[in-house]
């Protein structure tokens, strides 16, 4: 053990005790909410009567174009291959692909958060006295 090296007596290790790749490639998970979180709640904080269909076919929009991407990208990717015929590499393949399933996982999860707050935008926007006929009129999806 190597003293001073915090937290990666926790992390799984290899053969002589050094750090696996998986261990030093963990992404730190949500690192990026607290700030996409506040955000997201400061943009509520500024709807009214007069934004609220704009924010929701805004939302609305943006999770359209951002699936579509998914779609279009995710589709393409194969994963990572081998990088070499070093030991090494089949190791970091797995890693590689568990990270960017990982990742393409959130950003279908952060879509699903766009959609489902529209939804709220919905409610909040019946309760301005708009009929769900002017909310549905608000956004037409082109997908």
């Amino acid at each position: 053990m190597f003293p001073g090296l915090a937290g990666f007596s926790e992390r799984p290790r290899g053969e002589g005790g050094a750090p696996t790749l998986d261990a030093m490639t963990a992404p730190e998970v949500g690192a990026h909410r607290t700030h996409l979180d506040a955000a997201v709640r400061s943009l509520a904080l500024q709807v009214n009567r007069d934004t609220v269909l704009q924010a929701r076919a805004a939302l609305l929009a943006e999770a359209d174009r951002l699936d579509t991407e998914l779609r279009d990208k995710h589709s393409d990717l194969t994963g990572v291959g081998l990088c070499g015929g070093d030991p090494v590499s089949p190791e970091a393949a797995v890693a590689f692909n568990e990270r960017i399933s990982a990742l393409i996982k959130s950003c279908f999860d952060y879509n699903r958060e766009l959609r489902t707050s529209a939804a709220a935008l919905d409610a909040t926007a019946r309760a301005y006295g708009y009929t769900d006929y002017e909310i549905a009129e608000s956004f037409q999806s082109d997908s």
